[in-house]
């Protein structure tokens, strides 16, 4: 699954008219659909900060690769 910024004035308005009317999701709750496990405060906050600087540059973010990555890495310091 990738994310990104919205492109125009009318893709970022409907996007708040769907968070408004319900149908936004927390990054947590996308995070556990996508692993199947709760992530743990720190993958969240990570995934956070990756979608802001990418939301910044304007590009795309696999979200499922950064939680990959994060796994992979405290695996190799476990």
């Amino acid at each position: 699954m990738t994310a990104r910024g919205p492109k125009d004035d009318e893709e970022r308005f409907k996007a708040l008219l769907a968070v408004l009317n319900g149908r936004g999701r927390s990054i947590a709750d996308v995070i556990e659909e996508l692993t199947g496990e709760t992530p743990s405060e720190e993958t969240v906050e990570a995934v956070k900060n990756r979608l802001q600087m990418a939301q910044e540059s304007g590009e795309q973010v696999d979200i499922l690769a950064v939680v990959q990555a994060m796994t992979d890495l405290a695996s190799q310091w476990a």
